[in-house]
């Protein structure tokens, strides 16, 4: 048998804006390309389920973890 692959590869976290707040999700997203090697996915104005606001997706290796997520609490 097999041992299940345990190790954590990458991440991602998903940004959430409402209209009043597009604009600073644009600049958090204009930060995030300009300082990390991330991958930024699509604009969701309408909802996506299971997310109940309006988002994008950042994803990024597990290498950027600790650079990545204290920059997004942050900003």
């Amino acid at each position: 048998m097999m041992e299940p692959n345990i190790e954590i590869q990458n991440f991602h976290a998903h940004v959430y804006y409402d209209p009043t707040t597009r604009e600073a999700a644009a600049r958090v997203r204009q930060g995030l390309s300009d300082r990390f090697p991330v991958q930024l996915g699509r604009w969701h104005d309408s909802l996506v389920a299971p997310h109940t606001k309006a988002m994008y997706q950042v994803s990024f290796d597990r290498e950027q973890f600790a650079l990545v997520v204290p920059w997004l609490m942050l900003n």
